[in-house]
């Protein structure tokens, strides 16, 4: 069923999942020996013989026997203690183990895979988290309940087997009715299952996908279209989630009509032996067995059967429960395991002399896995010790492939690669890694500290190492000018540094790594021209000690190189220097000479100049904005809390209602059983209560089983569509509410987090909203029905009743939620921290590999992983501990019931009846409060996740877009706009600019001087601090959002590009349009050819966050998506930054085209002079 490999990786968890049973089964003999003190106690009531004579009868007399009644009833407690507390505990700790030794394999096994693995980080971020969590939930209640459901119907059929033969029989040919009822369901639904998994991981994907691209979706108004995309995901996985409720309810309700029919048959077969003096084999000596001696079947026998009856079935019934655990552990193994059974990235075990290295290829060969087109083929080339190699072409020539062959990103490579004569693939991991640095134009920065990001590449280094590398990335300034210094915050994904910024101290944390070979890929695409200069600077100095190959678009970095590689179409075209490749005339010195082209762009045919509004908009400062719908609330109270949660429920109230009715009905059909059984036992005795005859009661103990069956279908299809359609809700409003706060409040936020959000957190509430509610109002009902049934038998069982009610039903839980405050809050924040390092290690996976930081990582997360498993233990300790308290309850009431029962019944046989009646009853009452006893265990930590879903949407955003005004475009101002992020220094400082009604304006300056932020600004991230921005003369607050979004869209640096085709990505902007625009886009974009050389063209995958193209091919599309805009205003930050001057040209023209023939506004961010070429005015900040 399970995957027998997962107890070879986690050792340890057999005996554990072996001693758990254990105690199930000894907990379970103690309920043996309980009801056989309370049959003993009560049964020689039958006879015509007063209740002296009846405990005489017994060898129970004077304080002794009281004694001994005491000594054993506490003996049962106590081992009813201990056998729950030792269960809990072992299982938790069989669970954590599986969770830990599986997390941190998956860890291993992602870095023995390497970064050029394809599977989607949030599958993987999701098998770490909720896969593991499915099979602990299998290690933990499902196997152990599977040993224990053999064991317990052998064992309670060794009890009854001495007293009825035919009794014990009948009950153990029932009881393997439902293992084959759980067996054929589980051949039948595995696939189902399948299916449910892979809804969930889409489901989290696809959430990953739009939350990290959600600042795309805004600038192109298209985030309406993707909340509606993941509603129908959510409605999709709930109609799934459905569909498995059912195959388990089926289940569910078949095992019950079983079980309690089964028990029906036993105690009916034990009343036909009784009526018919069927003969028993029991004998025994001791004083308090004798009432069970035959040889024919007395009334202890049958009330032991009784009560014991449903016992038989329990455990099986429970371990039907467990059905959906089991179909979900073993989906998670496979899902899991076939991850586990990926093929390792190879390597050698050869070692690199010492001293300079060359890099030399021959007949060099790669085709990505997805691609039917070489990326590299026939590519012969050295990269000599001590020099500068340039690799030049244009976007999509195969440049940062060859790169990624040999930094050992890739693999699968044809022809030979050689590093210092030394075929890379022979070489061991150690050394590769060891030998090249590699330095791409999206180097992953982890979020922490800058130091720790450093001290990644060298550990051992001091802060004179550190403060050296960042002076030699020439960041070293902006480091110092932070308070913090080098223990500076990084936020996940950089997102509070600047583009430039965050490459140059990835410059320098590989420049801390020191390796032989340096590969600079991009590295200065998103720097200033001064910083380019100076980070150039330094890689010539480096070549003089080191094999440095820079992969540039950028001509003028390739020209002091010591020989220059031109590649095209995936094949090295020409060789040489500068001077030598001008002299051929060739490819390069067609691109070299482009720069000219580049300077000319600038002159628009058709060209009005720039434009300006007619009069400057003049704003009001301090604009009153609309009033928040959202406010920062206090700290919600449990009931607060919880009437919040109800206040969801809304229009499905009648669902509700249905889950309480059924579940009322079925519960106490469940109970009423047994009691009919005593009714049929009195009655066969002579003494009938209520009148009842053997044969009503006996029928009406059938219809009990029956109802019992089909209630328990109805009560948990009702609850589980009322939570899973609240689910579904809950999952929208949770986009809605990140919709609103983003991209500003989004900055800071862990991605891995709010992954755990939409799938654990929300998942967690089903507990409240199908678990709690219902019943909730179940046990109260329920209490109320048994309370006036025992008035009318016997008034002193009922306060007993009530009494013992009201100690398992609120005094443990009130005592127990006490215990646990805080408990369940931390438990979530650290799977939270844990699932966000998760997912920023994945993301980050090439650089903890190259600077072999593995193990130290692993390492973190497996304190994490220990931390979160400390608080767990201490959770489930106080389970055990709280649960194990009902149990004792339990055990005192139920003597107290049996001692109540022979001292009320004085000797009149009628009142005897109506009081074993009564007490079977209260022993048989306990189950819907039982539930809610164990509520606060599992309610902790839904309502810390309750706690944090419900702070995400009541979190007020950056700005609140309730305006209503929706003018014509007649351009932007900005006036005396101050803006800093937080409480640090201010970024833009009394700032005043007009933006154009047409015509390009061009912003320069330095990394870090604020350009980016001002188009933020711009497109209204956030409002200034102080100052105004308004378009058309209107402050942005008050203008219509969509509108807004309708005249104005920017292109930022980071091209997001979704988990869907080409086609898909484009039509973002544009929904509406139509292949031939798709087409017109692409070609103005200069990536036309590419997209139609594709086997699938414009359907072609992009793959997550565009790892299936280049850079400059990810920033074409971007820039296609652009055009499909139709605009007023165009917002550029660096457009051009990952592009050849070719593909420059040509795209610059397009901007020109766009303002010419739309006449249309834009405003051109770039460091570059040729990009600024085509500005009507340049603004130096």
């Amino acid at each position: 069923m399970v995957d027998k490999r997962l107890f070879s990786l986690v050792p340890g968890v057999r005996g554990l999942v072996v001693g758990k049973i254990i105690c199930l089964w000894i907990g379970l003999v103690a309920d043996i020996a309980l009801a056989g003190t309370v049959t003993v106690l009560v049964a020689s009531l039958f006879p015509q013989t007063s209740v002296h004579g009846a405990m005489q009868s017994i060898g129970i007399s004077g304080p002794a026997g009281f004694m001994l009644i005491a000594i054993a009833t506490l003996a049962i407690a106590v081992v009813r203690f201990l056998a729950h507390h030792f269960a809990t505990r072992l299982g938790t700790e069989a669970a954590e183990r599986v969770k830990l030794g599986l997390r941190s394999e998956l860890y291993r096994k992602m870095l023995r895979l390497g970064p050029s693995y394809a599977q989607r980080t949030a599958d993987v971020v999701q098998l770490t988290g909720e896969g593991v969590d499915q099979i602990q939930s299998f290690f933990e209640l499902f196997l152990p309940q599977l040993g224990f459901a053999i064991l317990a119907p052998l064992t309670l059929f060794a009890a009854i087997a001495p007293l009825s033969m035919p009794t014990a029989m009948v009950l153990l040919v029932c009881a393997p009715l439902i293992i084959v009822i759980v067996g054929a369901i589980a051949m039948t639904t595995a696939k189902t299952f399948k299916k449910y998994w892979g809804k969930y991981t889409d489901m989290g994907s696809v959430f990953l996908d739009n939350l990290q691209g959600l600042e795309t979706l805004k600038t192109f108004d298209a985030d309406a279209r993707a909340a509606e995309q993941m509603d129908r995901n959510a409605e999709d996985f709930r109609v799934m989630t459905m569909r498995v409720l059912q195959i388990q309810l089926r289940s569910l309700t078949a095992m019950d009509v079983v079980a309690y029919g089964g028990a029906a048959a036993g105690i009916g077969t034990a009343l036909w032996q009784y009526v018919h003096q069927g003969h028993t084999t029991f004998t025994s000596s001791a004083p308090f067995l004798h009432v069970f001696n035959g040889p024919t079947l007395g009334v202890a026998a049958v009330l032991f059967v009784i009560l014991v009856s449903v016992d038989f079935f329990l455990p099986l019934r429970q371990l039907g429960s467990y059905f959906h655990v089991a179909m979900n552990g073993m989906t998670s193994t496979k899902r899991i395991f076939a991850l586990l059974d990926e093929p390792d990235r190879t390597y050698g075990d050869r070692q690199l002399p010492q001293g300079p290295l060359d890099v030399a290829t021959r007949d060099l060969g790669f085709t990505y896995a997805e691609s039917t087109r070489p990326a590299l083929h026939d590519v012969t080339l050295t990269m000599p010790a001590r020099s500068l190699t340039a690799i030049v072409g244009e976007s999509g020539s195969g440049k940062s492939t060859l790169a990624a062959l040999i930094a050992g990103e890739l693999e699968g490579y044809d022809g030979a690669l050689r590093i210092g004569n030394v075929e890379l693939r022979e070489l061991s991991e150690r050394a590769l890694t060891g030998a090249v640095s590699i330095v791409g134009a999206r180097s992953h920065l982890f979020a922490g500290t800058l130091r720790d990001n450093l001290l990644m590449a060298r550990p051992g280094a001091s802060e004179g190492d550190l403060r050296d590398a960042l002076s030699r990335a020439h960041v070293l300034d902006m480091v110092d000018a932070h308070p913090q210094g080098l223990d500076m915050r990084i936020e996940q994904d950089a997102a509070n540094l600047s583009g430039g910024q965050r490459q140059r101290i990835a410059v320098a944390r590989a420049l801390l790594h020191d390796a032989p070979i340096m590969i600079f890929d991009e590295a200065t695409s998103s720097v200033d021209a001064e910083s380019e200069r100076l980070i150039m600077r330094t890689v010539h100095e480096l070549a003089e000690r080191k094999t440095v190959i820079l992969v540039t678009h950028r001509l003028a970095d390739a020209v002091d190189a010591s020989a220059i590689a031109v590649f095209d179409h995936g094949a090295c075209v020409e060789t040489g220097t500068h001077a030598e490749l001008m002299a051929q005339g060739g490819q390069y010195a067609t691109m070299f000479r482009a720069q000219a082209s580049v300077e000319q762009v600038g002159q628009r045919t058709r060209h009005r100049g720039i434009a300006y509004a007619p009069a400057p908009n003049t704003v009001e400062h301090n604009v009153k904005q609309p009033e928040s719908a959202h406010t920062q609330c206090a700290p919600m109270t449990t009931f607060q809390l919880v009437r919040r949660l109800l206040g969801q429920v809304g229009d499905l109230r009648s669902l509700m209602v249905l889950a309480c009715c059924f579940g009322t009905l079925g519960h106490l059909a469940a109970t009423f059983l047994p009691v009919f059984g005593v009714m049929a036992l009195c009655a066969a005795a002579e003494r009938p209560v209520w009148g009842l005859s053997v044969g009503w009661a006996v029928a009406l103990m059938v219809v009990c089983a029956l109802i019992r069956g089909a209630m328990r279908y109805c009560e948990q299809y009702m609850n589980h569509n009322l939570a899973f359609r609240l689910l579904a809700l809950f999952r929208g409003q949770m986009f809605a509410a990140l919709r609103r706060l983003a991209p500003a409040k989004l900055t800071g936020k862990g991605k891995g987090d709010l992954i755990s959000m939409v799938t654990t957190d929300v998942e967690l509430l089903e507990i409240f909203f199908a678990h709690t509610i219902s019943p909730t109002v179940i046990a109260l009902a329920t209490t109320v029905v048994y309370a006036i049934a025992l008035l009318f038998l016997s008034p002193w069982f009922a306060v007993l009743l009530v009494v013992a009610h009201l100690l398992i039903g609120v005094a443990v839980p009130v005592w127990f939620a006490r215990a646990l405050h805080g408990i369940g809050a931390r438990i979530r924040k650290q799977s939270a921290s844990l699932d966000d390092d998760v997912l920023d290690d994945m993301r980050g996976l090439e650089q903890i590999i190259r600077f072999g930081q593995g193990r130290a990582r692993l390492a973190r997360i497996d304190r994490q992983s220990r931390a979160l498993w400390g608080q767990r233990v201490e959770l489930s300790a106080r389970n055990g501990v709280f649960g194990g308290f009902d149990h004792v309850i339990i055990v005192l009431v139920t003597v107290c019931a049996a001692l109540l029962a022979v001292f009320a019944s004085r000797g009149d046989m009628a009142m005897a009846a109506r009081n074993v009646t009564a007490m079977v009853l209260v022993v048989s009452s306990f189950g819907p409060t039982l539930a809610l006893s164990a509520l606060p265990a599992s309610l902790t930590q839904t309502f810390a996740s309750a706690r944090r879903l419900f702070a995400l949407v009541d979190e007020e955003p950056a700005v609140e877009e309730l305006g209503t005004l929706e003018p014509e475009y007649n351009g932007m101002r900005m006036e005396q706009v101050t803006f800093a992020y937080g409480a640090r220094t201010p970024v833009l400082r009394d700032v005043t600019l007009d933006v154009p009604v047409s015509g390009i304006l061009g912003l320069q300056g330095p990394s870090g001087r604020g350009k980016s932020t001002l188009l933020k600004l711009l497109m209204r991230y956030w409002d200034p601090q102080q100052g105004a921005v308004a378009l058309s003369g209107d402050a942005l607050p008050g203008v219509d959002a969509h509108t807004r979004r309708r005249l104005q869209t920017m292109m930022s640096q980071e091209t997001y590009l979704f988990d869907g085709t080409i086609a898909s990505n484009l039509r973002i902007a544009n929904e509406q349009a139509s292949d031939d625009e798709l087409r017109e886009a692409l070609r103005k974009a200069s990536i036309l050819p590419l997209v139609e050389s594709l086997p699938q063209g414009m359907e072609t995958p992009v793959g997550e966050l565009g790892g299936r193209l280049s850079e400059g091919e990810r920033q074409r599309i971007g820039l296609a998506r652009m055009f499909l805009r139709h605009a007023d205003l165009y917002l550029f930050d660096e457009p051009t930054s990952r592009l050849d001057a070719l593909n420059e040209a040509f795209i610059l023209q397009s901007i020109n085209e766009l303002v010419s023939e739309r006449d249309a506004a834009v405003v051109l961010v770039s460091h570059r002079a040729s990009t600024m070429k085509i500005a009507d005015e340049v603004l130096h900040m």
